[in-house]
């Protein structure tokens, strides 16, 4: 055989390889858009803003069961575009705060434009970092999570840093998919089940106060510090 080049059985060999590789290389592909938001934030916040989520989410209904006084101060953990964010700033009034926390600087920006166009002088952004929500000690009533829980690496970390945040006697509200197939949500693998979601907030030292059943694809829990 002379030097440099391939028999055919080697280049074969080497075809194949490259096939595999191609389809490993577009697996993953498809895998990370599946699991991850769209790269294009505008595209992201049509999504999460999308009208025809309020069948589902029933956000007025969320906000009318955590009961909201004037005055309070409450962290939207994951807050995105201000889905929530800006019910509850109307839901506190201007005596109280809402601080919404995402780890997108790009939607945080979109969410200060939202507010300010509402005349909403309530609200402050927090850029927080996937491990840390930047939240001083004691800072908050209640902490709103809805549809990010799942998205955090290291919860049993996590979620003693959200009890530190809350005031003595504070709520945490967590509303995420349940884990099965939806035709909303993120794929079945990422979701997290009930029980263990409550087991992660209880060894960390919350109590589960309360539960409420009337979202149709997501569970509804209230846990007190």
């Amino acid at each position: 055989m002379g030097g440099g080049g391939m028999t055919r059985c080697q280049k074969s060999i080497w075809l194949f390889a490259m096939f595999l590789l191609t389809g490993i290389l577009a697996a993953a592909q498809v895998e990370h858009q599946e699991h991850h938001p769209p790269q294009n934030t505008a595209r992201y916040i049509e999504i999460l803003e999308d009208p025809s989520r309020d069948a589902w989410q029933q956000p007025q209904r969320v906000v009318s069961a955590l009961g909201l006084k004037p005055g309070e101060r409450v962290a939207d953990l994951g807050s995105g575009p201000g889905y929530f964010t800006l019910r509850f700033a109307r839901a506190v009034g201007p005596t109280g705060k809402v601080y919404a926390i995402d780890i997108s600087r790009e939607m945080l920006d979109y969410l200060e434009k939202q507010a300010k166009a509402k005349g909403l002088t309530n609200i402050q952004t927090i850029l927080a970092e996937p491990h840390n929500p930047r939240l001083p000690p004691e800072s908050v009533d209640l902490i709103f999570i809805c549809d990010t829980l799942h998205h955090i690496p290291d919860r049993p970390s996590y979620f003693p840093l959200l009890m530190r945040a809350l005031r003595p006697g504070g709520r945490l509200v967590n509303i995420d998919f349940y884990k099965r197939p939806l035709p909303v949500g993120p794929p079945v693998e990422m979701k997290i089940p009930k029980p263990e979601m409550i087991r992660e907030a209880e060894a960390a030292g919350f109590r589960l106060e309360r539960e409420y059943d009337f979202l149709k694809y997501q569970y509804f829990l209230v846990f007190r510090r």
